[in-house]
């Protein structure tokens, strides 16, 4: 796990892309998951940058989204294509589909996950850190930090989750975090100096993959 310190978010950009350009350019079969919030704009400028004749081996899905009916305000693919993601000639797997209970959605959305991770060669998770160590849509003591599902699905005060498990997450082939602001720094010293439970902070999921880039505005080597 490589915490890099910078404030320009653009260079964390440059390196996912080069990452899915090198993966796509040999030959291999990728899945990228994509994250809402602040990981939007990154991502439409990631995607509006790799070669049209390479997306045709691209898989792309969320990390995590918020259930409710098709094209809601607050899902995250509104956002992500509102904010004019053009996913070109990739595989863009939907969520939210029709007008499916939580439950069913959650099924659907395991199903499409498990084919999706059987299908690619590569999985390339893009992913934010929230202020109290989230990742995806794991918040502290939530059910898919010890899911043996791929996805997970349950009701907050603020919305209806639907996020990808630990148990899934864990399957990544890299990670590129982008955790900027003065409110993640403690959350960001924590995942550097302590082990914890996930319940406590699920963004020590990150320390189980093989290989895990951090770009943030406080801590690590800086360029």
């Amino acid at each position: 796990m490589q915490f890099i310190q910078t404030s320009d978010r653009s260079l964390g950009a440059a390196a996912l892309r080069t990452r899915l350009t090198k993966e796509l350019t040999d030959g291999l079969r990728v899945l990228w998951l994509v994250s809402g919030g602040s990981n939007i704009a990154i991502s439409v400028a990631v995607m509006d940058s790799l070669p049209q004749e390479l997306t045709s081996r691209l898989i792309i899905m969320l990390a995590d989204e918020r259930h409710g009916p098709v094209g809601h305000a607050d899902s995250n693919a509104t956002q992500l294509l509102a904010a004019g993601f053009d996913h070109k000639q990739a595989a863009l797997v939907p969520v939210l589909v029709g007008d499916r209970s939580l439950e069913e959605t959650r099924l659907s959305y395991d199903a499409e996950a498990r084919e999706a991770y059987t299908e690619s060669d590569v999985i390339i998770g893009q992913l934010g850190m929230g202020a109290d160590g989230h990742i995806a849509g794991l918040l502290p003591g939530s059910s898919g930090l010890d899911s043996a599902e791929f996805v997970a699905a349950y009701q907050t005060k603020q919305y209806d989750r639907l996020t990808l498990t630990s148990h899934a997450l864990k399957r990544l082939n890299v990670a590129y975090v982008f955790a900027f602001g003065e409110d993640k720094q403690p959350q960001l010293h924590r995942l550097q100096e302590l082990t914890l439970p996930y319940s406590e902070q699920p963004a020590q999921i990150l320390k189980e993959l093989p290989e895990v880039y951090i770009f943030n505005d406080e801590i690590g080597e800086q360029i």
